[in-house]
């Protein structure tokens, strides 16, 4: 596709797959700093319950997302060995 073209319903798996390559290393990223974050609040909650509960939430939360998004991806690929469908590989070029 150049830039004189209108997009075509084809190219929706470019677009899918580019953010896909992009959302899973964020997902990780994201979720190592959120842990930082509430070890962090953890450590200096000191005599303060209200901060080391909300430390242990964020870190309750991040482990729960990064658990939800790694249970996904196996989800994704048991589908692809079972079927033999190539569901996580996209077509990044034209």
């Amino acid at each position: 596709m150049n830039s004189t073209q209108a997009p075509k319903i084809s190219d929706l798996t470019i677009y899918l797959g580019n953010l896909l390559k992009t959302l899973i290393p964020l997902i990780g990223f994201l979720a190592f700093i959120m842990i930082i974050i509430s070890g962090f609040r953890i450590l200096t909650a000191g005599s303060n319950p209200e901060n080391f509960e909300k430390g242990k939430k964020t870190l309750t939360h991040a482990l729960i997302g990064l658990s939800l998004a790694i249970i996904s991806w196996l989800i994704l690929k048991t589908i692809a060995y079972l079927t033999g469908a190539n569901i996580l590989e996209f077509k990044t070029t034209l």
